[in-house]
């Protein structure tokens, strides 16, 4: 792979996470709120089980000490591109301010811990409901 692309992927590879990030934090503020205004949006059974799921996977890989996979994926293609570090490109210097922070893992464990525990008593507290089955007209 050549060092322009490496480095294009790498960028993308960083909007990506921060979209998931935002995502994974935006989530349950939006139930909460949309409980309360009557949002029919944030019982989406889909929904609610990919911020499960995605939230369960940040608490897995702090548990087990390791750095979230894309964050490996995204330094590998940097690696690739020939860059030492952060701060080179407008997207990479941007984003990976807001996204990475200079704190040891155990100190994110609580939060990451907690924010999923919270995701997971929404799940009771504001219940996804399944869509309406389909008829079929014939």
């Amino acid at each position: 792979m050549d060092p322009a692309t490496a480095s294009r992927l790498a960028d993308a590879l960083l909007g990506l996470h921060a979209g998931i990030v935002a995502f994974n934090v935006a989530m349950p503020p939006a139930i909460l709120l949309g409980a309360w205004r009557s949002w029919a949006w944030v019982r989406h059974r889909g929904l609610r089980g990919l911020h499960l799921v995605s939230m369960a996977v940040v608490a897995a890989q702090a548990l087990l000490g390791e750095r979230c996979f894309l964050t490996h994926w995204e330094s590998a293609l940097r690696r690739l591109a020939g860059e030492a570090g952060y701060g080179a490109g407008f997207v990479e210097a941007w984003l990976g301010r807001l996204l990475y922070v200079e704190v040891p893992l155990a100190a994110l464990l609580p939060l990451y811990i907690g924010w999923a525990l919270l995701s997971l008593g929404l799940w009771w507290w504001v219940p996804p409901t399944r869509a309406p089955a389909q008829s079929v007209k014939r």
